[in-house]
């Protein structure tokens, strides 16, 4: 988990785990690899949203906040799209002064149906 930043972690399709359980070793290799891609997939939007080329207002200064962005995985069949920068949470939820910009928030909710596919297109083909 990123010290003092946001953490977003996409664990997967609750009924994609429930079909893991029943497939081959191939297709599980595929979900994963498919989480991997997805994950990678987020990170880029969540930095397109911070250049201010999504719907949020742009977040880009010096670019440290937007180069921060970075892609792990810390368990099979999982991503975690995180940032250390310690002023992230005050971008993604607002203060008194700033209005939130919900980069991380906002991309997860416009993409999730992508990452679905992506995950249901790897397993079923």
């Amino acid at each position: 988990m990123a010290q003092n930043g946001i953490t977003i972690q996409i664990i997967g399709v609750e009924e994609v785990q429930q079909n893991l359980k029943d497939i081959t070793i191939e297709k599980l290799q595929k979900a994963d690899e498919a989480v991997k891609q997805a994950g990678f997939y987020i990170q880029g939007e969540v930095q397109a949203s911070i250049a201010g080329q999504r719907a949020e207002p742009t977040s880009v200064d010096t670019g440290r906040f937007l180069n921060s962005v970075t892609t792990t995985f810390p368990a099979q069949y999982t991503a975690a799209v995180e940032t250390n920068v310690e002023y992230a949470k005050f971008l993604e939820y607002g203060t008194t002064r700033i209005v939130p910009r919900m980069h991380f928030s906002n991309t997860v909710i416009r993409e999730k149906a992508q990452v679905k596919e992506m995950i249901k297109e790897a397993i079923v083909g």
